[in-house]
């Protein structure tokens, strides 16, 4: 469609509503057609630059997480017996612990008729009593009684939860094939050959499953030194001498 020329027609200003060459009016931004005295360019607020998204992910995150329980070092000779009983009382400010908690004590020497191989059992104890001051509890030896009551086992005695975290992977697969033997890292473990240790909180490895290292009726352990014991599982490895299990394996009795 053709358009007049319009250069002697007149316009409106859409601002302030006096008359002007139409060829002199300028279109805003918003359409308007303005004189010279009332065009107005658009406020930069109204027309942002483009933003992107927010990045949700964090470089180096340290979220909350759930401490592992760790071991408590009890006061100077914590233990305190009792003439012709195997019943103990152990003093720790502010255990909050409770009558069933099963625990471990580590570093116990002997003494008034205990000796430190049973104090430091690896299967640990079972409080059987809490004082009301929330200071002390009791657990049953299992072997001896006391001569004649005293306080003892030494300045460097610790007890913690009688299932015992594994460091990192704590398990090594023996040779490929059916019922392989698997090796564990538990440092200064005190145990003995044949103890029966049950394992918690595992991941699968080598094609040995979690259902096979969790058995509930745990295994019978073969000492390899001080830090390290072995069990003949139920599982297959797959490639043999394989290291895994995760990093929240726990160690401990079968109850």
């Amino acid at each position: 469609m053709a358009f007049a020329a319009g250069k002697h027609t007149w316009g409106i200003c859409d601002t302030c509503g006096q008359r002007y060459r139409l060829k002199t009016l300028k279109e805003q931004w918003d359409g308007f057609k303005a004189c010279d005295q009332c065009f107005d360019t658009k406020h930069p607020q109204l027309d942002p630059p483009p933003i992107g998204t927010d990045p949700e992910a964090v470089l180096g995150p340290r979220p909350a997480r759930t401490e592992p329980t760790s071991e408590a070092l009890l006061t100077n000779n914590p233990f305190l017996s009792t003439s012709g009983s195997a019943v103990l009382t152990v003093f720790e400010s502010d255990h909050g612990r409770s009558v069933s908690d099963k625990i471990r004590f580590r570093d116990v020497q002997e003494f008034d008729g205990f000796t430190s191989a049973t104090l430091i059992d690896p299967d640990g104890y079972t409080i059987t009593a809490v004082a009301s001051d929330g200071d002390s509890y009791t657990f049953t030896a299992g072997a001896g009684t006391g001569t004649s009551g005293a306080r003892g086992g030494a300045e460097f005695v610790s007890v913690g939860s009688a299932y015992t975290l594994l460091p990192l992977n704590p398990f090594r697969s023996g040779s490929a094939g059916a019922n392989s033997v698997v090796y564990v890292t538990e440092f200064k473990h005190n145990r003995t050959t044949g103890d029966t240790v049950r394992f918690r909180s595992t991941a699968a490895f080598d094609g040995i499953t979690t259902s096979v290292l969790e058995k509930a009726a745990g295994y019978t352990i073969t000492v390899v030194d001080a830090n390290e014991y072995s069990f003949t599982s139920t599982g297959t490895a797959t490639t043999g001498d394989i290291t895994g299990g995760g990093s929240t394996v726990t160690a401990g009795p079968t109850t």
